[in-house]
Parts: C-alpha cells; sequence; structure tokens
C-alpha cells in the first residue's frame, strides 16, 4: 500500500512570522488590522499571507453569516501548531509562550474577541502617534511569573515611551459592562500602590489609563477614579487618566485627562 501523502508546509516569510506574533499578543486580529499594522492600504498584502497560514493550519478563522450581517470582520486566532511553530521560531531569550491559554480561542466569547480586536486597534492608533519610541505590551507579556509584581488582575495592556521614563497601565471599558467593573478597578489600583508592590522595580508607578466606549461611560469612570482618590491615603502616588476610544482613534495627541484636572487635555507623555 502507497504511504499517505503529507502535505509539505512552506517556509515562512519574516511578515507571516510576524503575524502569528501579533495573534499571540492580541490573541485575535482582523485584516484590516494587520493591513493597518504593516502600513499597507492594499488589503490583499495581508489577505495572501493569511491564507497561507490557514491552509497550513497555523491560524484558525471566526466568521459566519451574523458577521457579514452586522459588519464584523472575520477574526484570526493562533492554533496550537501556530504556537509551536511560533515557539521554534522565537528568540529563546523571550518566556515561553503559554498554550494552554491558546487552546481556548477557538471558543471564547464574542464579547472577548471584541475586546481583543479593539486592543489590537488601540496599538495600532498610538504606533502611528509615536512610532518606535512606543513599546506596547498585553497580558499575554505580562502572564508570567518574571512579572509577579503586575497588578492582579492585569491590566489590559502596559505601554512604555522609551525616550522619556513615562509608562502606563491601561485598561479599555466598555458601555455593556457592569458600573462596579470600573469602579472596583480603581480602589484596586489604590490597593496596589498602598501595598508597595511595585516598588521591587524602584520606578515611579505607571500612571492609569482608561479607555471608555463612550461619553457617558467616561464621566462615570472619571467619578470613580476622583472617589477612590478621595478615599485613598493622602501621600499615594496614583495617577488616573481617561479618554473616549473615539477622541483616541481619531489621531489627536491631546485626548487625556487626569481624573483630578479633566478640564485640561494632554498627550501622553505629559500626564504626570
Amino acid at each position: 500500500m502507497d504511504k499517505p501523502v503529507t502535505k509539505r508546509r512552506r517556509k515562512l516569510n519574516a511578515e507571516q512570522l510576524e503575524v502569528l506574533e501579533l495573534l499571540y499578543k492580541f490573541r485575535f486580529g482582523s485584516n484590516d488590522l494587520f493591513a493597518q499594522y504593516f502600513g499597507k492600504k492594499d488589503r490583499s498584502f495581508v489577505y495572501k499571507r493569511l491564507s497561507i497560514l490557514l491552509e497550513q493550519g497555523l491560524i484558525g478563522k471566526r466568521f459566519d453569516s451574523s458577521y457579514r450581517l452586522l459588519g464584523k470582520p472575520a477574526a484570526y486566532y493562533l492554533t496550537p501548531d501556530g504556537v509551536r511553530s511560533l515557539q521554534g521560531r522565537r528568540d529563546p531569550k523571550k518566556p515561553k509562550i503559554n498554550i494552554k491559554a491558546i487552546y481556548k480561542d477557538k471558543t471564547v466569547s464574542e464579547q472577548f474577541v471584541a475586546h481583543s480586536l479593539e486592543l489590537f486597534a488601540i496599538s495600532n492608533k498610538l504606533k502611528t502617534q509615536y512610532g518606535s519610541d512606543l513599546l506596547f505590551f498585553t497580558k499575554s507579556h505580562m502572564n508570567n511569573e518574571k512579572y509577579d509584581y503586575f497588578p492582579r488582575p492585569l491590566p489590559d495592556a502596559y505601554i512604555r515611551l522609551k525616550s522619556s521614563d513615562k509608562h502606563f497601565f491601561l485598561d479599555v471599558f466598555h458601555d455593556n459592562e457592569p458600573h462596579f467593573v470600573a469602579k472596583r478597578r480603581a480602589r484596586q489600583y489604590i490597593k496596589y500602590d498602598e501595598d508597595a508592590e511595585w516598588s521591587v522595580t524602584e520606578t515611579d508607578l505607571p500612571v492609569i489609563l482608561a479607555v471608555c466606549e463612550s461619553p457617558n461611560l467616561a464621566k462615570r469612570t472619571q467619578k470613580y477614579m476622583s472617589k477612590a482618590l478621595d478615599d485613598a491615603w493622602s501621600d499615594n502616588e496614583v495617577v488616573f487618566a481617561f479618554t473616549t476610544k473615539a477622541e483616541l482613534m481619531s489621531g489627536e495627541l491631546s485626548v487625556w485627562q487626569r481624573a483630578d484636572a479633566p478640564r485640561e487635555r494632554l498627550a501622553l507623555a505629559d500626564i504626570s
């Protein structure tokens, strides 16, 4: 009997490997988000690379007829084979990928997918504003025992501006979440500061950023942040700032408002 023919995988190019790395970083991505990241107006540039990765079983795709009706993009994610392929080609100095979390991506909620895509979009926007000065880390990077001093639950992102000593924790809040989510989060950061867990880094506590889906949610979040500051010890180091998703995606730099001085709008580098 003839032996079954095994499909030979093509060698991955730099862009395809970067797609895998981005899917590990953000958990989900779309054609448009990848095109924005690579600075390509022609979506076919990305589509061809995604198609090859799909054919090789390195990524999966979430899409059905309801997506088209709702105007939602197809969402791509890493498969276990994709994780193993990426891990085998990564810098050995980088932390090992947590493959257990990736196993769940095929069945996670639509809300989780939307949140992941939104975080990817925020990163892309900040990248266009700050270029190589921006370092943007997600939970995939922070969820490592090396970083056990990060707040728990982990923020959606940890951001650094290389040209300065500015750094930030970022969370994204949605209108369909219960009101206590943002309120509890503000209090958690106050307690985190009081417990001095970040002090092991010998750097200032990162500024706490909130991206809110709507202006009404931004107003509520500002109140929760302000109340948490009022209830804290007077010598706390917490700085809260917030904006809306629409303002952030507008491309303007000065869109952030400190919770304790909301009338002034600041750029990231000016928040202190």
